[in-house]
């Protein structure tokens, strides 16, 4: 009879992809589909799929992943448990009244959820569009899922301003922004696969500009157009270096005639201009530095908000006040109006909220999983590995994602959570395919 402990050691035995059960693979592969579809309009089924695919995706990787290296990954998710746990000891040791019962250690841990969903997406060459075409999808379908659909369009392109039940309208923006994003960057493979696909693309393209549009999000706006820009930017620069001298001024004449059509555009929509104005007193008083001018208006608010928490910060550069940092800001900051204090439990700025929480540590940690991620894509984009569409991608959504996390704390909320899993869960996958020849 084989012993008990023969049985342990074959079922802990490291082994590689290969010798993974197939209904293993596709169990993984279904719920992280299903999770990707599901999280912004069937929560539950979300929560359940997700569950499945982290448990068996981590078991997968340890017994079936022995040639894959995960080590620097895992590492990231035992740092950011340490950080967590000083910065809440620390809180708890220096100001206990302001400190949390218990450490929080899922805030930042949470985002690491790609790893095991990566896992899974890696077994098959094109699971990475299935898991990102099923989180688009059930974006595109919330407007009648979460939200109430034509009535709510209605409303919007008369003048009210609507989220269609994505948590608020900055979120909703993020969601069709994103999506919008990614068709412009997988727009000529799609049209190269099948040129009818235009159809469906131009449809699809116009319904996300559409909403975003009358969402009148001001931050999803100016990040879009700083996103349009700087990468048209670099695709012109990149054709004029290599054209020749009458391409050259053909390639200079057209970059700058989008430029000035576009701003045209942008001036003459009374939407666009009317949503803007609505700040002038709060710009007329930064531009002349005095800041104590600044009114309380949606992006006044945002702007005391974050001159208080300097002083926090300063406080506690290094680790920061722990997981509710954000919200003492705004509870003990005595010169910020009542209705200010009473109303907004946090900084709308993902930046600003890491200091505070976790202080400089906390904030290399965020950036360093960029540089990480990022250098590890463009190093197999550069062999050839990977198609340049995805490198593409990753830097028009690292702009677009940065320039947003600039005026609300996504990455604090499920709605970041989710678009950061989601993504990076593609994105990993597509490293560990063309680092282990699985491409």
């Amino acid at each position: 009879m084989t012993s008990a402990s023969t049985i342990l050691t074959n079922i802990f035995k490291r082994r590689t992809s290969v010798e993974q059960p197939t209904w293993l693979v596709v169990l993984g592969i279904l719920t992280v589909t299903i999770y990707a579809f599901s999280r912004t309009g069937f929560p539950e089924a979300a929560k359940i799929s997700s569950a499945i695919a982290f448990f068996t995706g981590f078991w997968g990787l340890y017994k079936y992943g022995s040639q894959v290296n995960s080590h620097i990954l895992l590492r990231f998710v035992w740092i950011a448990v340490i950080f967590q746990f000083i910065a809440w000891g620390l809180s708890l040791y220096v100001t206990p009244e302001w400190a949390e019962d218990t450490p929080q250690l899922d805030k930042v841990t949470r985002w690491f959820i790609f790893i095991p969903f990566a896992w899974w997406v890696t077994q098959r060459k094109n699971s990475i569009w299935l898991v990102w075409s099923s989180a688009a999808l059930g974006i595109l379908v919330s407007p009648w899922v979460t939200g109430d659909g034509i009535p709510e369009f209605i409303r919007g392109l008369n003048g009210e301003r609507v989220f269609f039940g994505l948590r608020q309208a900055q979120h909703t923006s993020l969601f069709f922004g994103v999506i919008l994003i990614g068709l412009m960057c997988f727009a000529r493979p799609i049209f190269q696969k099948n040129k009818w696909l235009i159809i469906p693309l131009i449809i699809t393209f116009s319904y996300c500009l559409l909403i975003i549009y009358i969402n009148s999000s001001r931050q999803a706006w100016l990040s879009l157009l700083l996103t349009i820009f700087l990468v048209a930017t670099y695709f012109t620069l990149k054709r004029f270096n290599r054209a020749q001298p009458k391409k050259k001024i053909i390639t200079g004449t057209l970059f700058f005639i989008g430029l000035f059509s576009v701003s045209i555009l942008l001036t003459s929509s009374d939407t666009m201009v009317k949503r803007v104005m609505k700040e002038k007193s709060a710009l007329n008083a930064i531009a002349t530095l005095n800041f104590d001018d600044v009114p309380y208006s949606s992006f006044g608010i945002r702007l005391h908000s974050w001159i208080a928490a300097t002083d926090f910060i300063a406080e506690k550069p290094l680790f920061g006040w722990g997981d509710n940092g954000k919200s003492l800001v705004m509870k003990h900051t005595e010169w910020l109006p009542d209705n200010i204090r009473n109303n907004f439990g946090h900084l709308h700025n993902t930046y600003i909220e890491l200091l505070v929480n976790y202080g400089i540590v906390g904030l290399v940690f965020y950036l360093s999983i960029w540089v990480y991620i990022g250098k590890r894509l463009y190093k197999q984009i550069k062999t050839g590995k990977i198609e340049k569409e995805i490198g593409y991608f990753f830097t028009s959504f690292l702009i677009f994602w940065s320039i947003m996390n600039c005026f609300e704390a996504y990455q604090n909320f499920w709605t970041g959570s989710f678009f950061f899993i989601v993504f990076m869960t593609g994105i990993q996958s597509k490293i560990w395919r063309a680092e282990y020849k699985l491409v």
